[in-house]
């Protein structure tokens, strides 16, 4: 009989998941990814609890998939750094990642996690400019260390996310607003 209560465990945790994501409002290829439901019971899902009420929006089409809208402008870097820091600091992004490295694949423990850091960001930040969908593609593009990673700020040692090829000094968007620009040692 505990084999048969499991497998329901699992299901019912693979549900509540999927319900925590489109209430976030994410696309079914991202609640896909985390739950391993089907498509078509995610639509089933949304109609059957979200259809229209709760003003929420079936967003269709491709999801995120441009890096660079994390660092296109001071706010969304500073929102996606504080996003960083709390995947770096519950283990879902490492900060010394190389591009190329193998990753974990998605699953339900890290959808939760997921959910439960972009809920705590979203009560700090009051009006985030960072969705839930493109929190989770900043989670795999970290996870990735392509063209944007995760580093330490020179003067504060706080988390900043960065090309993986700056052309700027090494300092977060707010010790360069209170400090002025960098001193380079020797010069």
């Amino acid at each position: 009989m505990r084999i048969v209560e499991d497998r329901y465990e699992g299901e019912l945790q693979s549900f509540q998941l999927a319900l925590r994501f489109v209430l976030r409002e994410a696309r079914t290829r991202t609640i896909r990814l985390y739950t391993g439901l089907s498509d078509h019971r995610i639509r089933k899902l949304w109609r059957r609890y979200c259809g229209g009420a709760r003003g929420l929006t079936r967003h269709r089409g491709k999801s995120p998939h441009q890096a660079r809208y994390f660092i296109r402008s001071v706010r969304v870097r500073m929102e996606a750094s504080v996003l960083a820091a709390a995947y770096c600091a519950y283990g879902l992004v490492r900060e010394d990642q190389a591009p190329g490295q193998p990753q974990s694949q998605p699953g339900l423990a890290q959808g939760m996690l997921l959910s439960e850091i972009y809920d705590y960001y979203a009560v700090v930040a009051q009006t985030p400019a960072v969705s839930f969908e493109h929190a989770v593609f900043l989670s795999e593009c970290l996870r990735e260390g392509g063209e944007i990673v995760v580093r330490r700020c020179g003067r504060c040692h706080g988390h900043m996310v960065v090309e993986r090829l700056p052309v700027r000094d090494r300092c977060c968007d707010h010790c360069a607003a209170h400090r002025g620009p960098a001193q380079h040692p020797g010069g």
